[in-house]
């Protein structure tokens, strides 16, 4: 009989004001210290301001923003034969949305405009529009993905 814990999966509820799941696991990333009401004010505010802005529907916006930053493939590294070499593996959907939504935060964080929410918002635009750092990195990491496509025939 094994004697390691079981995992259980922990359930995270829908946001309270769009029922997204999406969005709460957004605003989760975002929270700092358990402070998740201060995370949803930044949040929530930021995208009251983009919706300002581009007048489109805010579920579709953010659906949009984390389509163009997902990326379609991760890479692992190996050990073979001495050498190390990165190996290209394709992620799962909810693998994909976690990297986007972790790129759109540290790359907001290191934006030269004041307070977080600021932040926040320029980052999100430029997203929205294709011009931001979180689609360099995903270009990026596709460019490494190309030149290390001859290593994909490695198991992990």
């Amino acid at each position: 009989m094994s004697r390691k814990k079981r995992y259980y999966k922990v359930l995270i509820f829908t946001d309270p004001k769009y029922g997204s799941y999406i969005i709460s696991k957004f605003i989760n990333y975002i929270m700092k210290n358990g402070k998740k009401t201060i995370a949803q004010k930044i949040f929530y505010f930021s995208i009251n301001v983009i919706v300002l802005k581009i007048k489109k529907n805010p579920l579709f916006l953010i659906k949009k923003i984390l389509f163009n930053i997902q990326p379609l493939f991760e890479l692992k590294k190996k050990k073979i034969g001495g050498a190390f070499y990165q190996i290209p593996i394709k992620i799962n959907l909810k693998r994909s949305l976690m990297f986007s939504m972790k790129w759109i935060i540290k790359n907001s964080k290191s934006r030269n405009e004041n307070g977080f929410k600021n932040k926040l918002i320029g980052e999100l635009l430029d997203s929205y529009f294709e011009i931001s750092n979180s689609i360099k990195q995903k270009n990026d990491l596709n460019k490494l993905v190309e030149q290390n496509k001859a290593y994909s025939n490695f198991r992990i």
